[in-house]
């Protein structure tokens, strides 16, 4: 079943290192959670949304590739803000998006969701839908899908460019590292200016970040 709101899923990609960092998350995170799925949302800049890119359910493979406004629902509450969540209360969360709740054939009646970020930057979201929390209690989940998405956001760096600010940050800085050195390995003039010029740059910038 699919939901005209939202846009259906793409099938049959190879799995990528990104995939499978993913999918060992939702996987991880549904186990330790007793939790009947768990899911991972990214952020798509360009369309102010997020991606749901990996999911630990029955029906898991028709749902990857949907998508939510990046303010929706309480993934969208958890971007924006930047901080974890349980919402345990769902029928009286004002933040909860039944709607596309119900498009993917489950209505959880909690969530707990933590975003996943690099360098202070969000670039995405893990949920668990209905976690057992047992006695480890509120606090302890909180923690656990805390550092489940550190370890997440971690492991995507490794794996290539991060979606969103992060990334393109990144890849920045990457191509700069490779360019100085390239320069650097140079006897050319104009290498040598260009080179001095970053130099500069560089100081200026420290000496107005101190």
């Amino acid at each position: 079943m699919t939901n005209p709101a939202y846009d259906a899923p793409l099938s049959g990609r190879p799995l990528s290192r990104r995939d499978e960092v993913l999918r060992s998350t939702v996987r991880l995170a549904r186990l330790i959670f007793s939790a009947p799925a768990s899911s991972v949302f990214l952020h798509d800049a360009a369309g102010e949304a997020l991606v749901l890119e990996a999911i630990s359910e029955a029906r898991e493979d028709s749902l990857v590739g949907w998508t939510i406004p990046d303010y929706s629902g309480i993934a969208g509450w958890v971007f924006q803000s930047g901080e974890a969540v349980i919402a345990d209360d769902l029928d009286n969360h004002s933040q909860f998006n039944r709607d596309f709740a119900a498009s993917t054939g489950r209505i959880p009646k909690a969530i707990i969701a933590a975003p996943l970020d690099t360098g202070g930057s969000v670039f995405g979201v893990l949920e668990v839908l209905d976690p057992v929390l047992g006695p480890r209690g509120t606090t302890a989940g909180l923690e656990l899908v805390s550092e489940l998405a550190r370890q997440c956001a971690a492991a995507l760096a490794l794996a290539g460019p991060l979606p969103g600010p992060a990334g393109r940050h990144a890849a920045a800085a990457e191509r700069l590292t490779t360019l100085v050195a390239d320069l650097a390995s140079t006897d050319d003039p104009n290498a040598a200016r260009t080179l001095a010029s970053l130099e500069e740059i560089a100081s200026a910038l420290s000496s107005r970040r101190g």
